[in-house]
């Protein structure tokens, strides 16, 4: 769009508040969008409710029993919200429609739908806030093999839920101890899911669940352990510090620092000294 047909947009958007949902320029026009959304958040509601009713009848399990309230306490509160947001649209679509401005005249029966969506929207993201451990999701349902009578020398799959990662954190643990993949300063979640073959949800619930540490701090602490095993070997005799945080894979002075003192509780000047003085 031109600059002057840009400046001119927004004169009249300032002196009309209501061009927001009234001006049809783009791709996808504004009445478009009202619709895409009542859809979007339509489809949310249906595979909430559907994942709610499903996952609390058939895959309860009593070790797990606690994950499995709070994610579905979360998909209550997630779909509530959602549904909200679905009559607000739906709602905000009528006045649309019968052409009654929202913006414009700011009485509070007009002001309902957009209180209820700005609700939504701040009661998900303070819940994701306070409680971010539920972005771990659901226990993992994989398949395993079970003999079918139906056909000779066939297996069909069967769900079940995983309750033992030892073969998966053993995989990890050898991987970082063997390949030292955190000395690649660039290292991510997905560089290390595609070397172990493992999905990077799968992975991501072992690092907080097994080892407690989000994936940036599991690196970290394998780079200071490597730091420290150096510094054993008498390693400052010919390096500094920082220069040895480089090596393992730091990619500053002060990322180095700043994990150190998260995981140790000391800097890594008072860490060493001490060292030294023992």
């Amino acid at each position: 769009m031109p600059i002057n047909e840009k400046r001119k947009l927004v004169i009249d958007i300032i002196n009309n508040l209501d061009l927001l949902y009234k001006n049809n320029s783009g791709f996808i026009t504004e009445t478009n969008l009202f619709l895409l959304r009542i859809f979007q958040l339509s489809i949310y509601i249906f595979f909430q409710l559907r994942l709610i009713l499903k996952f609390k009848r058939v895959y309860k399990v009593e070790q797990i029993e606690k994950q499995i309230k709070d994610i579905l306490k979360w998909l209550k509160i997630f779909a509530w919200c959602c549904t909200a947001n679905l009559f607000a649209w739906l709602s905000l679509m009528i006045l649309v429609i019968l052409n009654i401005s929202i913006f414009n005249n700011w009485g509070f029966i007009n002001l309902i739908p957009l209180i209820f969506i700005v609700t939504g929207f701040f009661v998900i993201c303070s819940y994701l806030l306070t409680h971010p451990y539920i972005l771990n999701g659901l226990p993992f349902v994989k398949y395993k093999p079970k003999e079918s009578n139906l056909v000779e020398n066939k297996s069909s799959q069967i769900l079940y839920i995983s309750e033992n990662f030892d073969a998966e954190i053993q995989k990890i643990n050898e991987y970082f101890e063997n390949e030292k993949p955190y000395l690649n300063k660039n290292l991510s979640i997905i560089q290390v899911a595609v070397a172990l073959n493992m999905p990077i949800r799968e992975l991501s619930y072992i690092l907080n669940n097994h080892y407690h540490f989000r994936f940036t701090d599991f690196v970290n602490d394998y780079r200071i352990k490597y730091i420290i095993n150096k510094i054993n070997e008498s390693y400052l005799v010919e390096f500094t510090i920082e220069s040895i945080g480089l090596e393992a894979g730091f990619s500053s002075k002060s990322g180095f620092y700043k994990s150190f003192k998260k995981l140790y509780k000391t800097t890594p000047s008072e860490y060493f000294n001490k060292l030294k003085t023992e």
